[in-house]
């Protein structure tokens, strides 16, 4: 049976993670969007992988659809590094405790970079950052916010990619 990475990236940081798990573990890739429902069966093993938008994994709510009955092994890949809090928060807004017990779930540091953005989003963040620029008393997340704006991060690196690598190899 063949093995499969699926992935969902919009500005790259999942597609690269996706890309170097799927060199380690000399597995097939795909986008997601091209994979279809049918082909679940020709698998034996299903890794997929998406980033965090506003606290939502892109595609979720049809992956956890499409595989209530095959546990896969899912990644997503956000903003920050490692934050505990943060990690928690994307487990509770995209997965309820079986989804959870059934699949099993890592976390991937990805980056912030807003000149990335387009459309009405950047609209959107460009009004956000312009509001919390013109406020004197800015709390701790709103300095952050503004530094990220102004500073893009990465943290993607090939090293994150271990944990998924070596449970993978173990199954």
């Amino acid at each position: 049976m063949k093995n499969i990475v699926l992935y969902k990236s919009k500005y790259g940081n999942t597609f690269q993670y996706a890309t170097w798990i799927a060199e380690e573990l000399d597995w097939e890739i795909r986008d997601f969007s091209k994979f279809k429902k049918s082909e679940i069966k020709n698998y034996n093993t299903i890794i997929f992988g998406s980033g965090v938008y506003i606290g939502r994994m892109n595609n979720i709510r049809k992956v956890l659809e499409w595989f209530k009955e095959k546990p896969i092994i899912i990644f997503a890949c956000a903003g920050n590094n490692n934050v505990e809090k943060d990690i928690t928060d994307i487990k509770t807004n995209n997965f309820n405790k079986d989804q959870l017990a059934f699949h099993t779930f890592f976390y991937l540091p990805g980056g912030i970079d807003f000149s990335k953005v387009k459309g009405i989003v950047k609209l959107m963040i460009n009004i956000f950052i312009k509001i919390i620029e013109k406020k004197k008393n800015k709390k701790e997340d709103e300095e952050a916010i503004l530094e990220s704006y102004y500073h893009p991060t990465s943290y993607v690196d090939k090293k994150h990619i271990q944990a998924i690598v070596s449970y993978t190899k173990k199954i």
